[in-house]
Formats: structure tokens, sequence, C-alpha cells
């Protein structure tokens, strides 16, 4: 989606991103000295100083931005934060609360469905307070396809618990064969010994000058 006013932003973050690292324009000393603090102080907070004159800049920020940690404060009231102590302690307490309104912002878009895109804070030379959000839907899901996908599941389910029960099947199958050659096994060794016992005979040979002697003839 196109957004105007890019160009004008663009500028005016530029400006103020070089007064705030050299001290060239937008604030004084003081006033940069404290912004530094503020940076370390709020590490997990995207801190800008911007002044926009309209609200296109102001769009064209918030489209700039990603996650949920963001707040844009206005010149004037950075200076203003250097110099009056009420005046840090009213707007730091906002500062420290982004962290926790962008993590809220993010759960009830996810609730509804929706996904974050960015999300934050500004405070404007007036030291008007607002809060700003970008979400987009998700795609809803054709109910033919959920249904076709739904359907190839079970589908798929039902197969791979056949082809188990095959497998099983098969095992059972193969320990009965076993155990039936076993016995068959056992049985015909059983019948071959009986066998050989009844085909023994037992004759007395007379032999001269010995005894008896028992000559086993199979």
């Amino acid at each position: 989606m196109a957004v105007t006013g890019v160009n004008e932003y663009t500028n005016t973050y530029a400006a103020s991103n070089s007064a705030n690292t050299k001290g060239s324009s937008g604030l004084s000393e003081t006033a940069q000295d404290y912004l530094s603090e503020l940076r370390q102080k709020y590490s997990d907070v995207n801190i800008t100083v911007a002044d926009f004159s309209n609200l296109e800049q102001r769009k064209a920020y918030m489209f700039s931005c990603s996650g949920s940690n963001n707040i844009a404060i206005s010149s004037n009231i950075v200076e203003k934060m250097a110099s009056d102590p009420a005046a840090a302690a009213k707007y730091e307490k906002v500062i420290a609360e982004v962290p926790g309104l962008g993590e809220r912002f993010k759960k009830e878009i996810e609730a509804m469905g929706g996904e974050q895109i960015a999300s934050g804070t500004v405070i404007d030379k007036n030291g008007k307070v607002t809060y700003w959000g970008i979400s987009k839907a998700k795609p809803v899901e054709n109910p033919g396809t959920v249904y076709k996908e739904k359907v190839q599941k079970q589908l798929e389910e039902k197969r791979a618990k056949k082809k188990e029960e095959e497998k099983l099947k098969e095992k059972r199958l193969e320990q009965a064969e076993t155990a039936e050659q076993l016995l068959e096994k056992l049985k015909t060794d059983s019948q071959t010994e009986a066998a050989g016992d009844s085909a023994v005979t037992a004759t007395k040979i007379p032999e001269e000058g010995k005894g008896a002697q028992v000559d086993y003839t199979i």
C-alpha cells in the first residue's frame, strides 16, 4: 500500500537523528545527553525524536516501524524532560509502559485472528500521548480445502492402521507356522524313535570258548 509523506518524514527523521548524535540541530547538548541516558535506561524501547508536521508524516513513521516497542517523542518534550524533573518523571512513565502495551496489543490482535505488524506510542509537541497499532487479518482458509485435507488425513490414518494390522496378522501366522512345524518335528522324532526301538532285536549267539554274546541287529 502506498503511503504519502514518506519523503517528508524521512527528511525530518534524518534531521532528528543527526541532532541526537552530532548536535548539529534539533536538540540542545543537555537534551542530547538526556536522550542518550533515556536510551540506555530503556534499552528495550525504540525511542525516536520526531516532529510531525502532518498526519501523513506520522503515518509514514508508523509504517516504517516494526515490532511493538516504539515511541516517538517531540523534540520540545525531550527538551522539557531534560530540564524539568517533574516532566521527566511523567513522560518516562509513558516510556516504561511501552513494552507492556505492545505485548497487550499483540495478544488482543492474535485473539481476534489477526497478526501484528507494528505498534507504539507518540508524544506530540503539546505533550499529548497517543497509541497506535498496525495489524493485518490472517488469510481465511477455504472450507472446501479444509474438509479435503481432513478427509485426506483420515484416509492416511486408516491406511496406516490397516497396514499395521496386516503386519501383525502376518507375524501371528509366522508364529503359528513355527509352532506347528515344531510340533510336527517333535511328532516325527517320537515316531522315529518308537520305530527304531521296535526294530532292534537281541539274539544270543553262542561261540566256542566264549560265553553267550548278544548281537544287536537293526
